[in-house]
């Protein structure tokens, strides 16, 4: 008998358990093809550039935060995010408007080092690393976590977003890679159509009235968001 109870005691709470809160503030592929593509048009960046980086970086999450603090999309590090201006790293438009204003200064800080290829593994390893740590080494610096980062985005970048855990290692000769960073002919340009300004407010909008749902719903509070 007292079997019985136990088993209907425990029945009962797992049917009155509350459900699992949805995941909150995810982009889908539409979404974030979007943003990455209106945010590297307002910096002649190469969308497909910053979509390598942000898988590699985030896995795509807006919301993931790194064990050494990196947080966000893109995955900027909290005095990186306050260098460029981004008020809320996990407002994924935000993140990466703050990744490419850091993109295009590093692009324009290789042009002023006459010591360095201004390619992309070392634009890459600039912003992993800092533009220091390249200044100070000529080059990728030897962190094995760097090397190790620029391999993975640059195997990402020329595989077109394939996952670049299991391919093979990408060509050495960085002016092969070089140019691809720069914007698409104009014709791909126009592919996502409309202002990217536009874009990205429709995207805030978007995710803003997502966000106010769950409120309602009970999934999170006004202060987690």
């Amino acid at each position: 008998m007292l079997i019985m109870v136990v088993a209907a005691v425990g029945l009962g709470v797992a049917r009155n358990a509350p459900a699992q809160p949805p995941p909150r503030q995810a982009l889908n592929r539409t979404e974030s093809r979007a943003l990455l593509l209106a945010a590297a048009r307002l910096y002649g960046l190469d969308p497909s550039l910053l979509a390598a980086i942000a898988m590699v970086e985030s896995g795509g999450n807006p919301d993931a935060v790194s064990s050494k603090g990196a947080q966000g999309l893109m995955q900027l590090m909290p005095q990186t995010a306050r260098r460029f201006d981004v008020e809320n790293p996990f407002d994924p438009v935000d993140n990466v408007l703050g990744a490419v204003r850091f993109l295009d200064f590093l692009r324009r800080w290789q042009s002023t080092q006459p010591e360095l290829h201004g390619d992309l593994a070392e634009l890459l390893a600039a912003y992993n690393a800092g533009e220091g740590a390249v200044a100070k080494y000529h080059g990728v610096p030897p962190y094995r976590e760097t090397q190790e980062y620029v391999r993975r985005v640059m195997i990402a970048y020329l595989l077109n977003g394939s996952h670049p855990s299991e391919s093979p290692a990408p060509p050495t000769d960085g002016a092969a890679t070089a140019s691809r960073f720069a914007l698409p002919p104009a014709a791909d340009r126009h592919e996502a159509g409309g202002n990217p300004l536009d874009q990205m407010a429709q995207i805030r909008r978007d995710r803003s009235m997502e966000v106010k749902r769950m409120m309602a719903q009970g999934w999170i509070q006004p202060d987690e968001h």
